[in-house]
């Protein structure tokens, strides 16, 4: 499945001018002529396959079905709220995909089950909870409560779906999709992220009493697992998990960091790298600073991992242990990823937004997207 780290537009970290967004028809006319943007990182696996400064826009959800459906959700600005806009991949081309008109809907996560079984949840500049469904044919938005303030979406395969949310008024939240309407159903104690291997296998992540915790959802309830605790520092310290992948109810992964602030009020992170084999959980922490802020599968037994939102390093854990990390930078923009999903055939892929560096006239900023395995090899560029 597809998640972000915040669940939000990243922030700028200057000031920003507005860019003038590109009218519907005229971006979707453009986007396979559009020449990709600057090479961000030449060497390594992985490489940009669509986006670019003429694009503009941003991205801050994926779901991937295989390596000719990719979708990538965001919106026509960077700057601010916009027009939703759902770019696909469909094994020859990036088309902006047709929206009812005065859709301004921006997905904070997405997942996919099958090419008509896809979801995408997010919320409009008011604030209310919007859910997408595409069923091989088109986009609606099925009712839900629009108080919700939605964190993570899985596709179960079943024809159901879960969404999870922030505490409402206090209380958790989560909403169940049973094949015909959205529903309140009880809520996980953790709502950072969740990932499905079948209806009875369901893994909800996040925080609990300050220790990065997971839930399971068996078929009729919700129930907290047995993960071992890390130590954390005294004082201002916890830790959490951002990222759940369940490859089977015997193989699940959850990814995420430990955080504490040192006497002279500085933060510190360090990731966390989790393994569920069917009987127990283990626990890694990271030696070194850095933050694991999502997970997806490479198609071979390993692990891609996104190692900080901002600017960040993909680190590829090899189905034998071996790590390798591939930084994604450039000189003219900083990167801030939205979100990252495996791709069903081989591989994996990331959206999110280039924030041009500096303080130009105006800004340039645009959605990027990247990949990596066979079918990235064929959108290179597109």
């Amino acid at each position: 499945m597809a998640r972000t780290t915040s669940r939000r537009r990243a922030v700028r970290r200057t000031a920003a001018t507005p860019v003038a967004a590109v009218s519907a028809v005229a971006a979707a006319a453009a986007l396979a002529a559009a020449p990709a943007g600057p090479a961000l990182a030449e060497q390594g696996p992985w490489r940009q396959v669509h986006g670019s400064p003429d694009d503009g826009g941003s991205f801050t959800a994926v779901a991937a079905a295989g390596p000719d459906a990719v979708w990538a959700f965001g919106d026509d600005s960077a700057q601010g709220p916009g027009s939703t806009w759902i770019h696909r991949w469909d094994g020859d081309a990036w088309t902006r995909e047709p929206v009812p008109e005065g859709w301004t809907v921006e997905p904070d996560a997405a997942d996919a089950s099958a090419q008509d079984e896809v979801w995408a949840a997010g919320g409009t500049p008011d604030g209310d909870a919007v859910v997408l469904h595409y069923d091989g044919e088109a986009w609606t938005a099925p009712e839900i409560d629009p108080a919700l303030l939605p964190t993570d979406v899985a596709a179960v395969g079943d024809g159901t779906a879960w969404m999870l949310s922030r505490p409402v008024d206090g209380y958790d939240r989560a909403a169940y999709f049973d094949g015909d309407i959205w529903r309140d159903y009880p809520a996980p104690s953790v709502t950072q992220a969740v990932s499905a291997a079948g209806p009875d296998a369901v893994f909800a992540a996040g925080i609990r009493d300050r220790t990065a915790a997971v839930d399971r959802w068996d078929g009729e309830r919700w129930k907290p697992m047995e993960v071992p605790g890390v130590d954390l520092p005294p004082g201002e310290s916890d830790a959490v998990f951002t990222d759940v992948l369940a490859r089977s109810a015997e193989d699940v992964v959850a990814v995420g960091h430990v955080f504490w602030k040192d006497g002279n009020d500085l933060n510190h992170y360090r990731p966390l790298l989790a393994r569920f084999d069917g009987e127990s959980w283990s626990v890694e922490q990271g030696e070194e600073p850095g933050t694991y802020d999502k997970v997806a599968e490479d198609g071979d037994g390993g692990l891609w991992v996104v190692n900080s939102g901002w600017n960040p390093t993909m680190v590829h854990i090899a189905a034998d242990g071996t790590t390798t990390e591939q930084p994604l930078s450039d000189e003219k923009y900083d990167l801030s990823t939205g979100a990252m999903d495996t791709v069903p055939g081989g591989g994996a892929v990331v959206v999110g937004t280039a924030f041009e560096k500096g303080d130009p006239d105006v800004f340039t900023d645009y959605g990027f997207v990247y990949g990596t395995g066979p079918w990235a090899a064929g959108g290179a560029g597109s």
